[in-house]
């Protein structure tokens, strides 16, 4: 409970939690010391009543005296009746020796205060008792109560007007402390908004420096950060195109000598095709063709891999079903040689542009072709948290947990079959960061391997577009996630 209460409190803004503990804390104040004033009036009433009773008490038996000693109770009645009109005395009793009693009581005054207050600031009524003695003889006793509910019902009154009166201060407390804030803290919210600016990548964001010297110190240190943030981002933005441009540049420079051996290879082969060749000679010749075309895919992969990070096109929502039927239409050969079965099911459309996601598609399912012994490969999607979601899967051998972060490295292979470059999935991941998503694998149920991808979701609607069978591919089966 006391955490739950802190959590709520935490989430309040300072605003809110400055002015609800200011008035809290005056609010304490004040009643406390409304209820203290209350109550020493109480106690100052309840002297004063005391002194009364004890005044009266002295002289009250002197003048019933008479009439008691010769028994006239109808004066004794009267006299009873003119002294209970009196301002405090509430109830005079006159019980003599035989038991006969006399009483008079004054009409109450209707309480205006609850027991509550009277009881716990001790508003109560007080009763005298003092005997009838003349010549030394009893002749009974007389009984007086006297009440202050005049004194009690004037100090609630003063008490509720009292009450007003602060909480008409603490409105204008409150309403001063808000005015005075919301001016004073106002840099701070154009300081959020120059974070916010920052954040959206705004480098040149600057604020005027205003408020009080603490805030002013603030703001200027902002400033600062944010000059220091534009420098160091303009210095990495260039250094970054150097470095983009040199790599673009040797990759272009690496592929003409590969062409050029793969060329002289082959030309030497042409010109030695007459001659008996020994098998030692035959074999180098393939190897030096087989290497130069080598050579020249990783240098084209890493040309994929540095423009994997620029869009290809206007930025907007692609149909992945679309993108992924025309993936399968371009690589219909390499499925039909590979003997696989695709099985497709309902895609959300994502935000990327269609290039970029062809290629993601066509380089998953390559990989899932390269796996060995792998016939079945499955290609589904669905929305999750506002998200578009994906899994590319096979029933190849799949791969060992160690290694599936691994295998997302540049040049990274875990098979030996010579397929591939080992840069495809750092292409797919380079692509999916850029767009603000995510890659990884996961283990498929009953073997195989799922690469499983994220992308910002284009719509809220998945396509189930009809996904008719293309040319020489077995027929796609439609699945829900």
């Amino acid at each position: 409970m006391w955490s739950a209460w802190n959590t709520f409190w935490d989430r309040l803004p300072f605003l809110v939690r400055l002015l609800v503990t200011a008035s809290f804390a005056l609010l304490v104040a004040g009643s406390s010391m409304l209820l203290l004033s209350a109550r020493q009036e109480a106690r100052d009433a309840q002297a004063d009543l005391r002194e009364e009773l004890g005044h009266e008490m002295e002289f009250l038996p002197l003048s019933l005296a008479d009439v008691i000693v010769i028994g006239d109770y109808s004066s004794l009645q009267q006299a009873l009746e003119h002294f209970v009109a009196r301002r405090h005395v509430f109830r005079a009793e006159f019980r003599d020796r035989f038991g006969t009693r006399l009483a008079s009581q004054d009409h109450p005054l209707s309480p205006l205060c609850p027991a509550w207050f009277e009881e716990g600031l001790g508003f109560s009524p007080i009763t005298g008792r003092t005997p009838i003695s003349v010549g030394g003889r009893d002749y009974g006793e007389l009984i007086v109560t006297m009440t202050v509910q005049d004194q009690a019902n004037r100090a609630w009154t003063l008490l509720l007007r009292h009450v007003l009166i602060l909480l008409l201060a603490l409105t204008l407390d409150f309403l001063g402390i808000w005015l005075v804030l919301r001016n004073g803290l106002a840099p701070l919210d154009h300081l959020e908004q120059g974070a916010n600016a920052l954040a959206k990548g705004r480098l040149d964001a600057r604020l005027a420096e205003e408020g009080s010297p603490e805030l002013r110190h603030l703001i200027s240190t902002f400033n600062r950060m944010a000059e220091a943030t534009q420098s160091a981002q303009e210095g990495l933005a260039r250094s970054n195109a150097e470095l983009q441009r040199f790599a673009e540049i040797a990759a272009h420079h690496l592929q003409e000598p590969a062409r050029r051996l793969a060329s002289y290879a082959q030309r030497l082969q042409v010109l030695l095709s007459g001659q008996t060749l020994d098998e030692e000679v035959q074999a180098s010749l393939n190897f030096i063709q087989e290497q130069a075309r080598r050579q020249q895919s990783l240098v084209r992969d890493v040309q994929r891999y540095l423009a994997a990070g620029q869009a290809c096109a206007e930025p907007g929502v692609a149909d992945a079903d679309l993108v992924l039927r025309d993936v399968l239409q371009h690589l219909r050969a390499r499925i039909e040689q590979a003997g696989a079965h695709v099985t497709l099911g309902p895609l959300p459309r994502v935000r990327l542009d269609p290039p970029r996601l062809a290629e993601i598609f066509t380089l998953l399912l390559e990989n899932s072709l390269h796996q060995p012994g792998s016939r079945e490969i499955a290609v589904r999607g669905e929305v999750r948290a506002g998200k578009a979601y994906f899994q590319v899967s096979d029933d190849g051998p799949g791969i060992a947990p160690e290694y599936r972060e691994r295998v997302f490295r540049v040049f990274e292979r875990l098979s030996s079959s010579g397929l591939g470059t080992g840069v495809g999935l750092a292409i797919v991941r380079r692509i999916l960061e850029s767009a603000g998503g995510r890659a990884w694998i996961e283990e498929t149920p009953g073997g195989g391997c799922t690469v499983n991808f994220e992308l910002p979701l284009g719509d809220n609607h998945m396509n189930y577009a009809n996904l008719a069978a293309m040319p020489h591919l077995p027929a796609p089966r439609e699945q829900t996630p």
